[in-house]
C-alpha cells in the first residue's frame, strides 16, 4: 500500500505530479475526472468551503475534490507535518488532491475538463499580470486553460465596508476568455467566513 510519506517524497522530488488522500492520510487509488476542484491552503477547512463546493458540484453536475498545493505564489511552502494537521480536519468522505502546482495553468494541464472553484481574491490574482513570468501573457495562459476545457467558477464576497458584494470585473477580457469564468451571484451563494477568522475563533 502506498504511504502518505512516500507520496510526499515522490511529489517533492518531481517523480509524481499529484496524489489523492482522505482525512486519515490514506492514499486513494482513484483518478480525477469530471471534477469541481476547490483549491486552497485550508488552514483550516470550514463550512464555507464545504458549502461552496457542494453548491458548485450540484449546479454543474461535477465530482467534488479539494486541492492543496505544497507551493503557493503568496505563501511559504507547506511542510509535511503542517499538511497532515490540515488534512485531519477534513471529513472522512472528502477527497483531497495534493500537488506542487501553484498556478492554475499547471492545474489545468494536470486536470483537463475540470471546473476550478475559486473566491474573489484568487480571481483577482489570476487576472493580475504581476504574477506572470517574463514573456508570459494572460492570453497565453487562458488559451491553455481553454484548450484543456477548464473554467473558473468564482464566488464573490462582501467588501471591507460590509455593505457591498464584490465579484470580478471582466470587461477587459476578450469574449473568448470571459467565457472561462462563471460568476456566482450573491442571491445564489454567499458565505461570509474565512480561514483566518476561523483560526481566530478557535484560539
Amino acid at each position: 500500500m502506498k504511504s502518505f510519506i512516500d507520496q510526499i517524497k515522490l511529489l517533492s522530488c518531481g517523480e509524481l505530479d499529484y496524489f489523492i488522500v482522505d482525512s486519515n492520510l490514506k492514499v486513494l487509488d482513484c483518478v480525477v475526472e469530471n471534477a469541481a476542484i476547490l483549491s486552497g491552503s485550508f488552514n483550516p477547512i470550514h463550512h464555507g468551503h464545504r458549502k461552496l463546493l457542494d453548491y458548485c458540484s450540484k449546479k454543474y453536475d461535477k465530482n467534488k475534490y479539494y486541492e492543496i498545493s505544497l507551493l503557493n505564489v503568496d505563501k511559504p511552502e507547506i511542510i509535511s507535518d503542517d499538511l497532515s494537521t490540515r488534512l485531519k480536519k477534513f471529513s472522512e468522505d472528502e477527497k483531497i488532491i495534493i500537488t506542487k502546482s501553484s498556478k492554475f495553468v499547471e492545474k489545468a494541464t494536470l486536470f483537463p475538463n475540470s471546473y476550478f472553484v475559486i473566491g474573489y481574491d484568487t480571481g483577482l490574482r489570476i487576472l493580475d499580470e504581476s504574477y506572470l513570468n517574463r514573456g508570459e501573457s494572460l492570453d497565453d495562459l487562458f488559451s491553455v486553460i481553454d484548450q484543456k476545457k477548464c473554467k473558473f467558477i468564482v464566488a464573490g464576497r462582501i467588501d471591507v465596508t460590509g455593505k457591498e458584494f464584490d465579484n470580478l470585473k471582466l470587461e477587459n477580457l476578450s469574449f473568448t476568455h470571459k467565457n472561462l469564468f462563471d460568476l456566482i451571484e450573491e442571491k445564489d451563494f454567499r458565505e461570509d467566513v474565512s480561514s483566518t477568522e476561523k483560526r481566530r475563533q478557535d484560539n
